[in-house]
């Protein structure tokens, strides 16, 4: 281990009691290959030449950037997404942190106000939407100076200094998201954060969440823990709640069925058995309710989309509507029962604010009294004065302990 990080490290131990308690788990092992600093929850890497660059304040809060993606949960949370992006979605969402308690970072670092307070996942979405909305606009002006010039669009759209053709993950991550700050900005991430693979991971994330609720306590008793960073470990040790089970089960249980031995199950009569079928004399419309207004982002909307089937195929009522709305309803899909079992649910539709009341007003004005009504949204919006008589269910898109609460119904917070 390099001597100036033994020391810095002490000095976290000393100083920052949170951080120091934490660092001492995780081995510190040199390697050039990487760019600047990583941590896997099990060792901190480090780039010499990278080190080098750094005064001993920057050192010491690169380790502690280091830890707090372990003690934050980023080492078990990517999932399914971009891993630049990611890295770039955490370092946004600890770098206020380390500043807040008072430590140094390098300059340039991964810094917006936007994100201030928000967990990786919300600006994962963020970010992960503004690239699209880049990609969309640079095609659409590819194919219009293809149209005014008739040269081919693969030799027009690059930007300056960047090969056509592409550049590294990081330098494309990093010139994506910068570019939509000025010219001048130039951000890039002092710390990798990797995913732990090993086949043991439920009981290495389960440990590090005692350790991590331990160093609060220590560091509590010794008035070490800024209030931002108090936030971001009470959730960071907080079980995660898988949504899906929940709104399944809200599902289910919103629609009562029963077993009849009036029908008896044809299924198992040739075997001599005389079974109940399922008799279901209150299942009726299903409706789900997507937040059109463009702050609920597409990869959530997409799982959302697919839980909505997947409900209806578990629940089978007697119609599926599907509303769009923002400040109004935007778009209103209805489907049989009998209808095919692979129905495709429209794109979204809307773009506006954000009113919860158009759609309970729509079913009372047509006479609809749904089994249940589930809402995807950030919950930040008008409320109905007064709620339903049937169930509903809110699937927030933003934390519970930040979202607006709803005057009726119940609340699942809605993690992608």
């Amino acid at each position: 281990m390099d001597a100036r990080i033994s020391k810095q490290r002490t000095a976290l131990v000393l100083d920052q009691p949170f951080f120091g308690a934490l660092a001492l788990r995780l081995k510190v092992v040199e390697d050039p290959s990487c760019k600047t600093f990583w941590t896997d929850s099990v060792s901190i890497g480090y780039n010499p030449s990278f080190l080098s660059q750094l005064n001993d304040l920057q050192t010491r809060g690169v380790l502690a950037h280091e830890v707090l993606h372990v003690a934050g949960g980023h080492c078990w949370r990517q999932g399914d997404r971009d891993p630049d992006l990611w890295n770039d979605a955490c370092d946004y969402a600890i770098n206020p942190i380390i500043i807040d308690a008072g430590m140094q970072l390098p300059k340039g670092v991964l810094i917006d106000a936007r994100f201030t307070g928000k967990s990786a996942e919300e600006i994962y979405g963020i970010l992960a939407q503004e690239k699209r909305s880049r990609e969309k606009q640079r095609q659409e002006q590819q194919g219009q100076g293809q149209q005014d010039s008739g040269k081919p669009a693969g030799k027009s759209g690059s930007q300056p200094g960047v090969p056509n053709g592409g550049s590294s993950p990081s330098q494309s991550a990093n010139g994506d998201h910068s570019a939509s700050r000025p010219s001048h900005y130039s951000a890039f991430s002092c710390g990798e954060v990797r995913q732990y693979v090993a086949d043991d991971r439920a009981r290495q994330e389960a440990e590090w969440k005692v350790a991590v609720h331990q160093a609060a306590k220590a560091a509590q008793m010794r008035g070490g823990m800024p209030g931002a960073l108090q936030g971001m470990i009470a959730q960071a040790v907080e079980p995660a709640v898988d949504w899906r089970p929940i709104l399944h089960r809200f599902a289910q249980e919103s629609s009562p069925t029963d077993y009849s031995y009036l029908m008896p199950n044809r299924r198992y009569l040739h075997l001599g058995l005389y079974l109940p079928s399922l008799h279901e004399p209150a299942v009726g419309d299903a409706v789900f309710v997507r937040d059109s207004s463009g702050s609920v982002w597409d990869e959530t909307q997409a799982q959302f989309a697919a839980e909505i089937v997947a409900v209806n195929d578990g629940v089978r009522p007697r119609r599926l509507i599907v509303m769009d709305c923002d400040t109004h309803i935007t778009q209103m899909q209805i489907f049989e029962r009998g209808d095919a079992v692979d129905f495709e649910l429209q794109p979204v539709r809307g773009g506006g604010g954000t009113s919860f009341v158009e759609p309970f007003r729509r079913l009372a004005a047509e006479g609809i009294h749904p089994a249940f009504l589930v809402y995807l949204t950030d919950m930040d919006g008008r409320f109905p004065d007064d709620g339903p008589s049937y169930p509903v269910l809110w699937a927030s898109t933003t934390p519970l302990n930040r979202a607006e609460k709803a005057p009726f119904g119940e609340t699942v917070e809605v993690i992608c």
